[in-house]
């Protein structure tokens, strides 16, 4: 009776560890993935792409991982939530380790740091210059560059990903934004109209251009567009909103810890793309961007405005700025300036808000910041003729702070004469009284 009881515990056990080593060897096949109606489009992609020959649980799971008790429940928890849904994609993407990429059957790092691999058919591409590079809080991992954000691929490298972290806070052309890491400057002449063997006239090429330091935008201007920018809009889609909240969202070492390494993020959740590309419309881009031809757009007068400290310069806020009027609360009258509309200050507006009488206080305001402006100047010239007479004369110490004293003093004139005093006359007046204190203090000193 015994022996019959051991005898069918065995084939129990046999029948269970059977049971168990079959459902490892089906839940590991892709077959089984592909199954599930959430993963239909992932199972379909993956078998048109490179790495159709490998099984997800190769990539999907470290190596040796698969086997862990860990790995089992976690598969479990995933199949209860497919088999709960009624989704069909999966919203979360999921990491990959870099040993599944790097193992000797794979793609092996000494290996990959050797390699010189062609990108896109033309762009020399070497994994060894980025293996150490950070993204403010996130290493570079081989999901970072190889995302899936087409529906139709499997696993691939968007170039926008490429032009996100080449071109995001890079000056053209400069740094990371270089044009040359990716593309060969071409070495032909430009000019269409010249003949091969032509030596009567220079040759204009990419070469001779750079070498007269011409700018590359000059040409180029089209081929980047857009920042990069974080709507914080998009925050909303995942959190609720919290002040806390948008207070963090410019912590973008933060940013990085909490999405891309702690939730898996993929950049475009957050980031819009950078567009890199010809346009037909070359003009249009240069033509729309103020920025072209004010890099520092109304510097001068925004710090009018404000009024804020400077040493030896109290803290003056124009009148309107307390109460938060911004520029088109009083530049309302359209005039046309060189063939353009534009929207300029009346003191007609004033009356609009206030009474009658401050219709006349606008050329009062203009006609005190300029007087003392005049003055202001002459007292500016005095200094720089003292400065001159004095080089070679006093002590370089004795030179240099009166360069100081010059170079702050300059500063304070320019707010006004750039910025308009009529944007903050008391202000005006504080910092044009600062300024020839600064002058007057320089000439005294080269006296001594």
């Amino acid at each position: 009776m015994k022996k019959v009881v051991l005898l069918i515990l065995i084939i129990v056990v046999c029948i269970v560890v059977a049971a168990i080593g079959s459902s490892e060897w089906y839940t590991s096949q892709p077959d089984f993935c592909g199954s599930c109606h959430i993963m239909k489009n992932a199972y379909n992609t993956w078998g048109s792409s490179k790495h159709k020959d490998v099984k997800c649980v190769e990539c999907h799971y470290a190596p040796g991982e698969s086997h862990a008790l860990k790995a089992k429940f976690k598969g479990l928890g995933q199949l209860f939530t497919y088999i709960a849904t009624e989704e069909n994609k999966v919203r979360k993407p999921t990491r990959i380790n870099d040993l599944s990429c790097t193992t000797s059957q794979c793609h092996p790092e000494q290996q990959l740091e050797e390699d010189k691999v062609v990108f896109r058919e033309r762009i020399l591409y070497i994994h060894r210059t980025h293996f150490d590079k950070t993204i403010e809080g996130q290493k570079l991992h081989c999901d970072t560059c190889h995302q899936h954000v087409r529906a139709e691929e499997h696993f691939q490298v968007p170039k926008v990903a490429c032009f996100l972290c080449h071109f995001k806070n890079a000056e053209f052309n400069e740094g990371r934004a270089r044009c040359s890491l990716c593309h060969e400057i071409p070495t032909k002449p430009l000019q269409k109209q010249k003949k091969e063997n032509d030596t009567d006239e220079k040759p204009v090429t990419h070469q001779s251009l750079e070498e007269a330091n011409v700018p590359c935008q000059s040409c180029h201007f089209e081929l980047v567009r857009g920042n990069g920018w974080i709507k914080e809009e998009n925050c909303f889609q995942c959190h609720d909103i919290s002040e806390e909240m948008l207070e963090k969202t410019h912590e973008r070492k933060l940013m990085h810890e909490l999405h891309v390494t702690g939730q898996n993020a993929n950049c475009f959740d957050c980031h819009e793309p950078i567009l890199h590309r010809k346009e037909q419309a070359f003009l249009n881009p240069v033509r729309e961007s103020c920025f072209v031809c004010h890099p520092d757009h109304h510097k001068y007068q925004l710090l009018l405005i404000g009024g804020e400290r400077k040493e030896g310069v109290m803290r003056t806020p124009g009148l309107m700025y307390d109460v938060k009027t911004n520029c088109i609360g009083c530049h309302k009258e359209e005039k046309t300036v060189d063939g353009q509309k534009v929207l300029t200050g009346s003191a007609k507006t004033c009356v609009a808000c206030h009474t009658p009488k401050h219709e006349g206080m606008v050329k009062e305001w203009i006609d005190k910041a300029m007087e003392e402006l005049k003055v202001a100047r002459d007292i500016q010239l005095e200094a720089k003729a003292a400065i001159e007479k004095a080089e070679g004369r006093v002590s370089k110490e004795k030179l240099e702070e009166a360069r100081e004293l010059f170079a702050e003093g300059q500063g304070n004139v320019q707010i006004v004469e750039y910025g308009g005093g009529v944007h903050n006359k008391k202000y005006s007046v504080v910092l044009l009284d600062a300024a020839m204190n600064n002058f007057e203090d320089l000439i005294d000193l080269l006296k001594e």
